[in-house]
């Protein structure tokens, strides 16, 4: 499976997309030239917060993973590795 990148222009310009869809689907209703500016200006900013979002849950994802691992290493008897102290050469 192709992982996608996180792209605000991509996710904006398929939220306008189908914001252009749904609109031209009402009867009666034209895409004129400001409703293309307005759905074009929110799906910006919806792209944001949805970029935003999905950041955030991968941030989640991440560490939920981490401390899994973390787990799993504990439970099979694997012990924590010890950080090593560097002596600071003297001035």
């Amino acid at each position: 499976m192709e992982k996608n990148k996180l792209n605000k222009r991509k996710i904006a310009s398929d939220l306008s997309e189908a914001f252009s869809t749904a609109i031209t689907s009402i009867e009666g209703a034209r895409a004129g030239r400001k409703l293309k500016k307005l759905v074009a200006k929110s799906a910006k900013k919806i792209a944001g917060r949805i970029a935003e979002q999905i950041k955030r849950d991968l941030k989640k994802a991440q560490a939920a993973s981490k401390s899994i691992t973390k787990m799993e290493g504990a439970l099979n008897g694997e012990k924590k590795k010890k950080k090593v102290k560097t002596e600071k050469a003297p001035k």
